[in-house]
């Protein structure tokens, strides 16, 4: 998706989709170049040992020149929310809230209960941007923006 701007799977219901993704059969348009094709393809393998691994992937002559994937610049994976200050975790806390994706009480309960799911992966995914942020720019305050309003009623 974030190649062509759409995702490699998308039939008419989700049902069609399904199907798709458990045959493995996607299209891509045109536009894209063979070294992106290629990469793809490798890593849109039914079978998993077909698929190539993280290594393979990075080294892909396509991706030759990217700066490589912030995970592999973080020293330890982030797996618990306990990790973060309790500055970083109100922070994201008030992010999440701010952006609807659940109330206080849900987000605190799925890190607890050690969800998977949409509320837990809002959560590491902010607060590795907060740790990634800290690690480039040292002594910088970590922050949250909530710019997004409720649109206002008409009477």
């Amino acid at each position: 998706m974030l190649v062509c701007g759409q995702p490699p799977f998308q039939e008419a219901n989700d049902s069609e989709t399904l199907i798709m993704i458990m045959d493995c059969r996607y299209t891509v348009p045109v536009h894209i170049s063979e070294e992106c094709r290629d990469l793809i393809s490798r890593m849109l393998q039914r079978d998993p040992g077909k698929r190539a691994s993280l290594e393979e992937i990075e080294s892909h002559v396509w991706l030759q020149g990217v700066d490589p994937s912030p995970a592999s610049r973080s020293a330890v994976p982030l797996t618990s929310y306990k990790s973060l200050s309790q500055e970083e975790h109100d922070i994201i806390i008030q992010a999440m809230t701010c952006g609807n994706i659940a109330d206080q009480d849900t987000i605190q309960e799925a890190l607890e209960a050690d969800r998977y799911n949409h509320i837990t992966a809002t959560y590491f995914l902010l607060a590795e941007r907060i740790l990634r942020e800290k690690q480039e720019h040292p002594g910088q305050a970590p922050r949250a923006e909530c710019s997004w309003t409720e649109p206002r009623q008409h009477q």
